[in-house]
């Protein structure tokens, strides 16, 4: 009889077999006094509802919105903000972690940047509809960036036959955007026309609601999710056990590091997953869309997470008082 059976049935059971094995490891590894959610009730419901909105911007949101090419910009950030979200739902989804071969645990906390990225879209997003005639501020602010990377280009690579058509089309392609707005590069150099950064925006004076908003929302998660994306020491700290797990000493690799894996796991995602919810709801509280069930999908997602001490936090903040279908009362828990 041989040891082992290389048919395809054979082989399938043993995979199948592997993976329940290790559904098991990591369900004995969590604590049992730490209440669990179920990312299942919210995850693929913010991104269904996303595309609702994203649709309902660029179809209704011109009647709404009279700012010339707004309602685009804002939709193009929600796509990029959609995906980026999309994209640490499926690394972190148990499916991948327990089930794709390739999956390593340092990919789950090595993306943790993309987080920073939904905070400065939300700030973005919200910024432009907090004062619709920022709009030109913003594209002005991205025509002068790329007009300075071509200027350099052009600078070091004039007369490379190489370089040639792709430094044409880049400038044709610049005054094109220019001449269809009316813009000069006077406008472009005019130094009143730069978009702040995050930091910078929330050091301008006057204070108004919307900074408020975005220091409750953002200061201390951006701080940590720059520190990572810069590879800062304070970064690295955060980091060093899940990727660098051969540096630490064998007594330190018990069950303990693997349970506060799963829970640094669930608490960035649940970051990640509530700043887009919040924008959800900030766009719709804006535009006011009817039909779809939009305000009470909104209502059911942020039931669905208000026991996320954090998700509460921000729900008690301002949430509560925009949701036009309230969510009942909920006792938070820890992540």
């Amino acid at each position: 009889m041989p040891l082992f059976d290389n048919t395809a049935e054979w082989i399938d059971r043993r995979l199948k077999e592997r993976k329940a094995a290790a559904r098991a490891r990591e369900r004995a590894s969590r604590d049992p006094l730490i209440p669990t959610i179920d990312a299942g009730t919210f995850a693929q419901q913010i991104t269904d509802l996303a595309e609702t909105l994203r649709n309902k911007v660029e179809l209704e949101g011109p009647s709404v919105l009279r700012h010339a090419n707004l309602t685009t910009d804002i939709s193009v950030i929600l796509s990029q903000l959609v995906w980026t979200y999309n994209l640490l739902r499926w690394i972190n989804a148990d499916d991948t972690r327990l089930d794709v071969t390739g999956y390593k645990e340092a990919y789950s906390f090595v993306c943790l940047p993309l987080v920073r990225t939904l905070i400065d879209g939300f700030y973005n997003c919200t910024a432009l509809l907090d004062s619709p005639s920022r709009s030109r501020i913003f594209r002005i602010s991205g025509l002068f960036r790329l007009r300075q990377a071509l200027c350099e280009d052009e600078k070091r690579y004039k007369g490379d036959p190489a370089w040639e058509l792709d430094l044409k089309n880049r400038r044709q392609l610049l005054q094109e955007n220019l001449a269809r707005e009316n813009w000069t590069n006077a406008d472009l150099d005019d130094k009143k026309n730069r978009w702040p950064l995050l930091s910078e925006y929330l050091r301008l004076e006057p204070d108004t609601p919307h900074k408020q908003l975005l220091r409750h929302i953002s200061l201390g998660f951006w701080r940590e999710y720059s520190s990572i994306s810069h590879a800062s020491y304070d970064g690295l700290c955060q980091l060093f056990p899940f990727i660098a797990r051969n540096r630490l000493p064998h007594s330190m690799r018990t069950s303990n590091l693997d349970d506060f894996r799963l829970r640094s796991l669930f608490m960035h995602f649940a970051r990640a997953a509530v700043l887009l919810l919040c924008l959800l709801t900030e766009i719709q509280h804006y535009f006011k869309f009817q039909g779809a069930n939009i305000d009470k999908r909104l209502r059911e997602i942020w039931t669905a997470m208000l026991p996320i001490y954090e998700v509460k936090e921000l729900y008690d903040f301002r949430y509560d008082s925009i949701l036009r279908e309230r969510a009942p009362e909920t006792t938070p828990s820890g992540n």
